[in-house]
């Protein structure tokens, strides 16, 4: 791959990992579109190991307050220690499924045009997100809730289902405020893209994979991006809805099957 492909994939990747619109699906449709050669594992693993990077650099001090709870030495505790196992919950389906259907999700990957299919499915789960939120009783996050946010997580493994959109969305059709639908959904991606990338470090470690100065760039690309991402959409999401992002797929959608 050349240092243009490197530094684009590695954008596409930051941006769109925590923008609700899916970095797998974008990351098998431009390769295709541009006529580029499938990205390689290792390569795929250093883009997933520089957006975890700014999500730990984003989150670092919740990171930090919910470990001092794990030892009881935060301001609250019990709260702090329910967050956790909120999160180690909500990381479970996705963990199962990963497991369970690794070779149906990676056969999905092998073929496009699902992305594209997959793009509508996330549009209409953004927007159903939305309207169901405007209905919803506000409530505080629950043992419930957090599986059901996970298991949102789990179906967003298929290539075009964005993960941060899916928790989002299902955080904020269940009653959540919208900035801890977010953030839940955010720091909930650490275990997730960490774990996603651990899968990966058996084929890298076969010698293949060179650490060339442009897959470099694609990493530090990857990161800084991911990070604008995480604090934009953080911002965003505060007051205004996700339904911008469910009207980009659903033009780009069919524009790329018809291109592919």
């Amino acid at each position: 791959m050349s240092f243009v492909e490197d530094v684009v994939l590695g954008l596409v990747q930051g941006l769109t990992e925590f923008l609700p619109v899916s970095s797998s699906g974008h990351l098998v449709v431009v390769p295709a579109l541009a006529g580029w050669d499938d990205p390689s594992i290792g390569f795929d693993l250093l883009l997933h190991v520089g957006t975890l990077l700014a999500v730990l650099v984003y989150f670092r001090a919740d990171l930090a307050r919910l470990a001092r709870g794990l030892f009881g030495r935060s301001d609250d505790v019990a709260a702090d220690r329910r967050m956790v196992l909120y999160l180690g919950a909500a990381t479970v389906p996705a963990a199962v499924a990963g497991l369970g259907f690794e070779d149906f999700f990676e056969d999905l990957f092998d073929e496009p045009l699902w992305v594209c299919l997959f793009w509508v499915v996330t549009a209409v789960i953004l927007v159903g997100g939305e309207r169901l939120h405007q209905a919803a009783a506000p409530r505080a996050m629950t043992f419930g809730t957090a599986m059901l946010i996970g298991s949102a997580q789990a179906v967003a493994l298929a290539p075009g289902i964005s993960r941060s959109g899916a928790t989002i969305a299902v955080g904020l059709a269940l009653g959540l405020p919208r900035l801890e639908a977010a953030r839940f959904a955010f720091l909930l991606a650490i275990p997730a893209i960490g774990g996603g990338a651990l899968t990966l470090i058996p084929d890298v470690l076969d010698g293949t994979f060179d650490l060339t100065g442009s897959v470099l760039a694609g990493f530090v690309v990857a990161a800084a991006s991911g990070y604008v991402a995480v604090s934009a959409l953080l911002r965003l999401v505060r007051t205004r809805s996700l339904a911008p992002f469910a009207l980009y797929l659903v033009v780009v959608a069919p524009l790329a099957a018809l291109a592919l």
